[in-house]
């Protein structure tokens, strides 16, 4: 099955987005989801971040209503409680992904409630208050999430493990990547019917520590689409990765060598 891209770009950790979803600025959140369309993503991650409870529908419905006019992207509903999910949710005229569960019982179980309530996807992540290093920690993880998943009736490609990438320049940042990458070729193994898998890319370049590491975005990307990916959430208007996602698709026999698009 073609990876998907996820796009993260309508995203409050970037400044204008934050103002646009500020001023209800309509028309630069209407361009950025066409951009991000234009671009060849196929979902639409939608965080607005931390919003105070009395604004909290209005910024919802705001942004669902505007990227749903304006694009005809899969939109991921990205917050951290069932409550603010089930708001979003409220506001879209078709499905939605929700993002995201975690392995914490009080995430967990609300979140796989409510995807099953309205027939939905669900991404849930291999954490709890903290990301285990190992692939045993986050194996172990995710049999929980599989187990609570499947009592809902969420089973198979409707459940989306993130195993949940880690800043690079952190300490023990090579141990979690080297974990990832065998976590995407271990879970088919595991779990059947098999879960499909997101990463979400920037985490890995996160600034930390004093450290960059932009640069090792478009190799991992490369390798976890060797090992099976099938959700790379990323910033699809950043070149550099657009160029490697395309040549996984020209390695997966999805499209044809086109030497133009890699000129400078």
């Amino acid at each position: 099955m073609p990876m998907i891209k996820a796009a993260d770009n309508l995203s409050a950790a970037r400044p204008s987005v934050a103002r646009a979803l500020a001023q209800r600025d309509a028309e630069a959140l209407a361009a950025l989801c066409r951009r991000c369309q234009e671009a060849g993503a196929q979902w639409l991650d939608i965080n607005p971040g931390y919003v105070p409870a009395a604004q909290r529908a209005e910024v919802w419905r705001f942004a669902v209503q505007t990227a749903e006019a304006a694009c005809g992207l899969t939109l991921m509903l990205d917050a951290p409680d069932a409550d603010t999910l089930s708001l979003g949710v409220g506001f879209c005229s078709r499905p939605p992904i929700l993002n995201m569960a975690t392995a914490q019982p009080q995430r967990l179980k609300p979140v796989m409630e409510l995807a099953a309530m309205y027939g939905l996807d669900v991404v849930a992540a291999t954490m709890t208050e903290t990301v285990p290093v190992s692939l045993e920690g986050r194996l172990e993880l995710a049999a929980l999430i599989v187990s609570e998943a499947a009592r809902q009736g969420i089973m198979g490609q409707r459940l989306i493990l993130d195993p949940m990438v880690m800043p690079l320049a952190l300490t023990g940042g090579e141990a979690h990547a080297d974990a990832v990458i065998r976590f995407l070729r271990a879970a088919p193994q595991v779990f059947d019917p098999a879960p499909r898998t997101l990463l979400a890319l920037s985490n890995l370049a996160t600034h930390t520590a004093g450290a960059r590491a932009g640069f090792a975005a478009g190799p991992f990307l490369a390798a976890a689409w060797g090992a099976g990916l099938d959700v790379a959430m990323l910033d699809v208007l950043d070149g550099d990765l657009a160029r490697v996602a395309g040549l996984c698709r020209v390695f997966g026999g999805e499209r044809v060598f086109a030497p133009g698009e890699y000129q400078d």
